[in-house]
């Protein structure tokens, strides 16, 4: 092994491309005991046990894919329901509009007769309004990108000869960065094994990327879940933020946040835009599952919980700089309808995803213990003293604004 290190690192080459077999099974065994790191200036500070990617894991199953819709991806929401009519959260307030129309005591009544207009102009306005400022993505599992700097998108999965029947497309960035160049919300990125439950429960709590001696000794045990975040090497040494969540939770309750919502604004209100991107490993453009290097995460929201189905995210993103499209806490519940069908995520199942990907809490099923874990990036703007929790050993970075008082209160 010193020997191939050796001329490996005296070449400059990384792994020798050869994909006839067996040849490349020796190759990948090289790899592993090397742990060669691909692009190693940006590389992720964590070393992969294995070229086995959780990315290319889960969502979607093959026959759930409808290779003429994946084919649109990404796209605006405006394009991608162009032929079909969909209602907008507007169910309640139509129906009293309509009611009132008929109703001899209500001003609305000199409506009658122009219904069909109304609910014309209503689509019209909510349709032009927010479904241009919302994107569909392309699942993670079926993104990639090849030695040429061509993104791959498997519109038919990976099994089999699938691959085979992908699009490469030129171009185009291949880094999937804010509203406009993003093609990935969200990304599977591993799976952890939390430490056993004590009550502990913590909120944006701030630490140090890459010292365990930074967090308070209650929480040190969950170091090594941050460390299986595949974070940048250069936020080593930077102010990250950690949320663990352990309690009881009764059936029928989440315990967490319910509603569709996104994380900015909030505590990336006035965050770099793009300080959050997601890279593809490049990988065989035949879609076999050969890595020759790491995913890139940059920024962005890391999560878990030890309980299945009580998480929800979506393949998509909202315009988080289009002015009203989320209220002041991120909310955006009446976007439900141009999103599509969300991936609820299982017991230890880790994530990246950006801080414009729609997600939610979920209730659980049966009533029992859950732990949630969450690490956010150094890129916050604001940090809420009265629901946050502060740490003795690390301070606020002078960039961080600390706003006091309810963030909830009206």
């Amino acid at each position: 092994v010193d020997s191939t290190r050796d001329i490996i690192a005296e070449s400059g080459l990384h792994l020798c491309l050869c994909f006839q077999p067996p040849y490349y099974r020796y190759i990948v065994a090289i790899h592993k005991a090397l742990k060669v790191k691909m692009d190693d200036e940006n590389a992720p500070a964590f070393d992969p046990q294995d070229l086995d990617r959780f990315r290319l894991q889960g969502h979607p199953s093959v026959d759930e894919i409808d290779p003429d819709k994946i084919r649109m991806l990404p796209a605006l929401a405006e394009d991608y329901y162009s032929n079909e009519i969909v209602m907008f959260g507007w169910e309640g307030i139509l129906k009293a509009v309509l009611s009132g129309t008929r109703d001899k005591q209500s001003p609305l009544k000199i409506l009658q007769e122009h219904e069909t207009t109304i609910v014309r102009e209503i689509y019209s306005y909510i349709a032009n309004q927010w479904a241009r400022h919302v994107k569909l993505t392309i699942p993670a599992a079926l993104v990639g990108q090849c030695h040429d700097r061509t993104r791959l998108r498997f519109n038919y999965g990976r099994l089999n000869d699938a691959g085979f029947r992908r699009d490469l497309i030129d171009d185009v960035n291949i880094t999937s960065n804010g509203f406009d160049d993003g093609f990935v919300a969200f990304s599977r990125c591993g799976r952890v094994v939390f430490p056993p439950p004590a009550n502990r429960n913590v909120n944006m709590l701030p630490f140090i990327f890459g010292r365990k001696e930074s967090l308070p000794d209650d929480l040190q045990c969950y170091h090594t879940l941050i460390e299986q975040c595949p974070y940048m090497r250069d936020e080593v040494g930077k102010v990250g933020y950690l949320t663990v969540h352990e309690s009881y939770v009764d059936a029928t309750k989440a315990q967490r946040r319910e509603g569709l919502h996104i994380e900015s604004p909030g505590v990336f209100q006035d965050a770099p835009q793009d300080q959050t991107s997601f890279r593809p490993a490049v990988e065989h453009p035949w879609g076999m599952g050969m890595m020759f290097g790491t995913d890139r995460y940059e920024g962005g929201i890391f999560m878990a919980s030890s309980v299945s189905n009580t998480s929800e995210v979506w393949d998509a993103l909202v315009d988080k700089n289009y002015p009203g499209i989320v209220d002041k806490h991120g909310g955006c519940e009446y976007l439900r309808p141009l999103i599509g069908k969300g991936t609820k995520l299982q017991a230890g199942e880790l994530i990246w995803m950006t801080d414009c990907t729609p997600h939610e809490a979920l209730p659980q099923e049966t009533s029992g213990y859950r732990q949630f874990f969450r690490v956010v990036s150094p890129y916050v703007s604001h940090w809420y003293a009265d629901h946050n929790t502060s740490n003795p050993k690390v301070d606020l970075p002078k960039s961080v604004k600390i706003v006091k008082g309810n963030k909830f209160a009206k």
